[in-house]
């Protein structure tokens, strides 16, 4: 499993900009195949946003981020985004005991 860490910085007063952008990526993150969750997150103060993705495979994020990347930065573009990082990581689960 894989999560996709997705941060954004829009300034103060963006709230509905960056709900916007919740509302058109976070379904469309949804339908690609091996999303397992997407939640949107935001420091709404300091205009701060972002989305957690998890993945089931490396190879479905990678398959992903192909199609869901220039959609998302068409988004953050036309938001007129101030800063914009995207990280993927492994997932480690430890033994049940």
């Amino acid at each position: 499993m894989n999560l996709r860490l997705v941060q954004f910085s829009l300034g103060t007063g963006t709230r509905s900009a960056a709900e916007h952008i919740a509302d058109q990526i976070v379904p469309f993150i949804r339908s690609q195949p091996g999303c397992e969750q997407c939640k949107f997150f935001a420091d709404y103060e300091a205009g701060d946003y972002g989305m957690v993705v998890l993945w089931a495979s490396q190879s479905a994020a990678n398959t992903a981020a192909s199609v869901i990347g220039p959609v998302l930065t068409g988004l953050l573009t036309d938001a007129k985004v101030t800063t914009d990082n995207r990280r993927l990581f492994d997932v480690y689960e430890p033994a049940q005991k």
